[in-house]
């Protein structure tokens, strides 16, 4: 238990709500130039914000990333080779989109917190998704993102809550790196069954 009364479940969009088709694009991507998946994040992380919150396109950024480590065209094809066959075999997590009424019918405040470009709320309108929360944080709008406390503090402003009666959920361990600093309960998300187990963990029932 948290030892706090939780009002509201938050969860992030890419890897959580949205699946990736293959996953794990940065170890695939460091397997293919060669070089260790550690060395190549760190790249990654000092250069999402690109993305994140200027809203460059994720897939210029990665290239920008790549670049770091290999400029030839022939690696750039087979990384853009990559991100689209990703990117076809991407499928809503329809499960866990059906918990999102379900939680909220429980009493608790629904919202998603996400690094993603401003494109994003319209791709959650289009997915008949942003009636089901009651509020959506995108890092490419307000100019801030994960881990950073700033961006925690709107979500919380926005439901009116404490992080201490606050969950996040994210596939991201550098996404919760604050959770202590900050005071909300992180889950780490896997799947969905680990994350009802979790949940339930924490005195929330979802139901079979």
């Amino acid at each position: 238990m948290t030892g706090h009364k939780i009002k509201a479940i938050t969860f992030d969009y890419a890897g959580v709500i949205m699946l990736y088709g293959n996953g794990g694009m940065v170890e695939r991507v460091s397997k293919l130039l060669g070089v260790r998946s550690d060395i190549f994040k760190e790249v990654y992380l000092k250069h999402n914000h690109l993305s994140n919150v200027e809203n460059l396109e994720w897939g210029e950024m990665f290239l920008k990333v790549v670049s770091h480590f290999d400029k030839s065209k022939e690696m750039e094809k087979k990384v853009l080779d990559l991100i689209e066959e990703d990117r076809l075999k991407r499928k809503l997590n329809t499960e866990l989109i059906n918990f999102l009424p379900v939680l909220r019918n429980l009493g608790f405040k629904v919202g998603i917190l996400s690094n993603y470009t401003k494109k994003l709320r319209k791709i959650l309108n289009d997915q008949d998704i942003t009636k089901l929360v009651d509020t959506i944080v995108v890092s490419g709008e307000v100019g801030v993102q994960k881990p950073q406390k700033e961006i925690f503090e709107i979500l919380f402003q926005r439901l009116d809550v404490k992080p201490e009666e606050t969950i996040f959920i994210d596939d991201s361990g550098n996404s919760l790196a604050t959770a202590a600093e900050i005071g909300y309960t992180p889950i780490l998300f896997k799947n969905n069954e680990q994350l009802r187990n979790d949940l339930q963990r924490l005195g929330i029932f979802l139901g079979t």
